[in-house]
This record gives structure tokens, sequence and C-alpha cells, in this order.
């Protein structure tokens, strides 16, 4: 199950991580999403490319790490925490983000595109997580 794990929470980086660069070229976010970058020094001065591999090796991680804890919610229907747990994160995101210092002002700016891809990427993982462990469960 191990691989499954690793080749779900890659497929959902890659298409996260381009969906993202998407967002930003069509500017539906007032955010750049390598623009973590600017914090750190070793960075600072590295090519566009490297940020983009970069980002996309942290999103992988936080799929990966989704893709177990997912399994905790086996016996909720994916539909229901898929959505709630989409939209925690891409509000808690947002609020990181802006770095506003409100709930209030984070709602009045946030994306919907961000809100949509961030829950399609936590349904697709969710649903395939609960997937294959039932699947595994069936076979033994």
């Amino acid at each position: 199950m191990k691989g499954l794990s690793i080749i779900t929470s890659l497929v959902a980086a890659i298409g996260t991580t381009v969906l993202f660069k998407l967002l930003d070229y069509f500017q539906f976010i007032k955010w750049n999403p390598i623009g973590y970058t600017k914090t750190f020094q070793l960075l600072k001065g590295s090519n566009v490319y490297i940020k983009w591999i970069i980002l996309f090796l942290i999103i992988w991680g936080v799929c990966f790490l989704l893709y177990y804890i997912s399994l905790l919610f086996v016996k909720i229907p994916v539909s229901i925490t898929s959505i709630a747990l989409g939209l925690l994160i891409a509000i808690a995101l947002e609020w990181i983000i802006l770095d506003t210092d409100s709930i209030e002002k984070t709602i009045k700016k946030i994306s919907i595109p961000f809100i949509c891809i961030v829950i399609v990427a936590v349904r697709f993982i969710m649903e395939s997580a609960i997937f294959h462990s039932q699947d595994h469960s069936h076979v033994k």
C-alpha cells in the first residue's frame, strides 16, 4: 500500500502545482505561489524553476501526509470530510499567506478558484486512500 500512497500523492502534487501555476498565470490569486522564497536568503536568487520544484516537493509531502490522515475518516462519507477538510485547509492557507489579522478580512480576499483546487485535491487524495484501504482489506 505504500507504493500506492506515493503514486497517489505524486499525481495530486503534480496536478495541484500545475493548477497553482495556472492560477498565478491568469491572476486568479492575489499572491504568488512561490512568494515564500522571499523569506529564505538561500532561495532568494535561485531560478524560478527551482522554486516551483521546491513548492512541488512541499505539496507532495503534504499530500503524502494527508493520504494517511484520511485513513482515519474511513467511516465518514468522503464527500463530507473532503469538503470540510479542504475548506479548512484552503482558508488556513489563505489566512497565513495573506497575513491578515482577522478571519473576516481573509474571507473577503479569498480566492474561490484556489478553494476549489484545494477541495478537489483533498477529495482525490481521500477518495483514493479510502478506496485503496478497502480494496486491500478485501484481498486478504
